[in-house]
């Protein structure tokens, strides 16, 4: 005889409805930043002598091309104070060069640093990245201050001389960073990178190969 199933319980076959559990929406990633950077930077010539840091303050401008890859530039105005050598320093501008004896050369340049920049996230997590980044910056040299000591005829001397908006030099640096940047909320977020520049070419009047490095600390708002 067949078994009579129990009134109030399910059929084995018969559908069973489920609800999904309420799932968090995603979290929407800004597609341009903006943001504010300030950094020490050191400056040297061949590592000969590196004088104290100097400030550096500026606004980058980023745009997001995958989750992981950003294109950045921006306008940083740098300070650059260095010491040169007479064999690192190009007196091809300098007639009497060859009657003077040049031993040293001190440096003080203020630079508007216009950086190209791709970045890559290798670390992605909800509230923090890590990344790294390379590209290519542009000088143009708004003041330029030197101080040449030199003997003549036996004599020491010390010549002063400033130049104003007479060099520029496009993509004459090579950009190298990595980074950490820590989200604060949908917008905002700080920043921490490293940073190293190295000299493609001779810059300012003597052509020097001017190589710095620093900490760039920033705050960016994502829209």
């Amino acid at each position: 005889m067949p078994l009579a199933i129990p009134a109030g319980l399910p059929s084995p076959l018969a559908p069973i409805a489920v609800v999904p559990a309420d799932l968090p929406a995603p979290v929407r990633q800004p597609r341009f930043y903006i943001g504010l950077v300030a950094a020490p930077d050191l400056t040297t010539v061949k590592f000969v002598d590196v004088e104290r840091p100097k400030l550096n303050i500026g606004v980058v401008l980023e745009y997001r091309l995958t989750n992981r890859l950003r294109v950045s530039t921006g306008l940083l105005r740098a300070n650059k104070q260095y010491v040169a050598r007479r064999e690192d320093y190009d007196w091809g501008a300098y007639p009497k060069a060859a009657t003077r004896n040049f031993t040293w050369v001190d440096g003080a340049c203020t630079v508007l640093d216009v950086p190209l920049n791709l970045r890559y996230d290798a670390v992605v997590r909800p509230q923090a990245r890590l990344f790294g980044s390379v590209g290519l910056s542009s000088f143009f040299m708004q003041r330029e201050r030197y101080m040449y000591d030199y003997t003549e005829y036996n004599t020491p001397y010390v010549w002063d001389r400033t130049y104003v908006n007479e060099n520029q030099h496009l993509f004459s640096v090579l950009n190298l960073s990595f980074g950490y940047e820590h989200r604060l909320g949908t917008h905002w977020s700080l920043q921490a990178e490293p940073y190293l520049k190295v000299p493609l070419a001779g810059v300012g009047v003597g052509k020097v190969q001017l190589t710095s490095g620093g900490v760039f600390f920033g705050a960016k708002y994502g829209f």
